[in-house]
């Protein structure tokens, strides 16, 4: 029996009324690759959060160092 365009709309509703039936429908119609998304973006956000920080520590390392480079240097004894 073909599914009609009241069916959809009924569906919708209906996923509408009971959120914590789109959960079960996602896993059906979405792939495994699709539904891992999320996870995969998070730890993804994750990572560039600690590459941002450490190429911050690094930028100032090297701020120091041109400082040392940079400044006057005492003369030898």
């Amino acid at each position: 029996m073909p599914i009609t365009i009241n069916d959809l709309h009924d569906l919708i509703r209906l996923l509408e009324e009971h959120p914590e039936w789109r959960a079960e429908m996602r896993r059906v119609l979405l792939t495994d690759a699709l539904l891992q998304l999320p996870e995969l973006v998070r730890d993804l956000t994750e990572a560039q959060r600690r590459t941002e920080q450490q190429v911050a520590e690094l930028a100032e390392i090297a701020r120091q160092n041109t400082q040392q480079l940079d400044s006057p240097r005492s003369p030898a004894r």
